[in-house]
């Protein structure tokens, strides 16, 4: 019994994947997809992208627009809205981001990570208000920009060897490194000063100051990033500003951890009724 239901759980949950990775497809160079083009371009069969495409539109993360095209749905915007509400990075950070601009002048990014892609997830504007390319949304490069180094830094071996296989070129462009050990070796340097320092890697003329965010059990969460320009940078004590962003990194790492305590602490009675 055991082994059938693990395998009904196994073959939903590929499902599952495989239809959440219709959504991967749409971008601002390619916003709209026909049925035909999905399944050709993720190899489904002609059902089963279609029964895909179909439970996708039921449940608003994908519009038909016209016969036979589709875009991004409604529902996304919906689950963003939720997101601004109820993040807990987002919740934990806001204050800390805040005060940060404030005794910085900086403006400050919140960057998340889910599985190996890194996106901005709040932007706070600070004296400048500069035309940064990766707000929020906006997904990173994996090796470049301090918002990213810093990330990768806390990946394991295996992780990390993973994505620089299929990245060996950022990581080059942005100084790590022509080689894989050389990039292991100045991302270990990067885990154990505890922040990143890059210049007009995503930006030119832009410096980012970034600290990791952790989770509870040690996992990252994803990073928090000052931006100034180069000229700011002449005239700002750049040792201040490193430590400034990495305490704001462990207010936010606090926060979280406090956050989910509480969250511990409130389910407490009801798991012990069900127990």
């Amino acid at each position: 019994m055991g082994g059938r239901d693990e395998t009904k759980n196994g073959d939903a949950l590929s499902s599952l994947t495989s239809s959440l990775s219709v959504l991967g497809l749409f971008s601002e160079q390619h916003p709209t997809w026909s049925a035909d083009a999905i399944n050709e371009a993720l190899g489904f069969s002609r059902p089963t992208g279609y029964r895909y495409v179909r439970e996708l539109v039921h449940s608003g993360l994908v519009a038909r627009i016209a016969p036979g095209t589709y875009a991004l749905g409604p529902r996304i915007i919906e689950l963003d809205f939720q997101i601004r509400l109820s993040d807990p990075l987002l919740k934990a950070g806001l204050p800390v981001i805040q005060e940060l601009v404030e005794s910085t002048g900086c403006e400050v990014n919140l960057i998340g990570l889910y599985g190996d892609h890194i996106v901005t997830t709040h932007q706070q504007p600070g004296i400048e208000r500069l035309p940064l390319s990766f707000g929020r949304g906006r997904p990173l490069p994996a090796f470049r920009g301090a918002g990213s180094k810093i990330i990768v830094a806390q990946f394991g071996k295996n992780k990390l060897k993973k994505l620089y296989d299929t990245h060996a070129d950022q990581a080059q462009q942005a100084g790590l490194g022509g080689d894989w050990d050389s990039v292991r070796a100045a991302l270990t340097q990067l885990k154990k000063q505890g922040h990143a320092v890059s210049q007009g890697e995503l930006d030119p003329g832009f410096v980012g100051v970034a600290a990791p965010v952790f989770a509870p059990d040690g996992e990252i969460l994803g990073s928090v990033i000052a931006a100034l320009t180069r000229h700011r940078l002449g005239i700002t004590d750049l040792d201040r500003l490193i430590a400034k962003v990495k305490r704001g990194g462990q207010q936010i790492s606090q926060r979280i951890a406090d956050w989910a305590k509480a969250q511990a602490s409130d389910l407490s009675p009801l798991m012990a009724e069900n127990a």
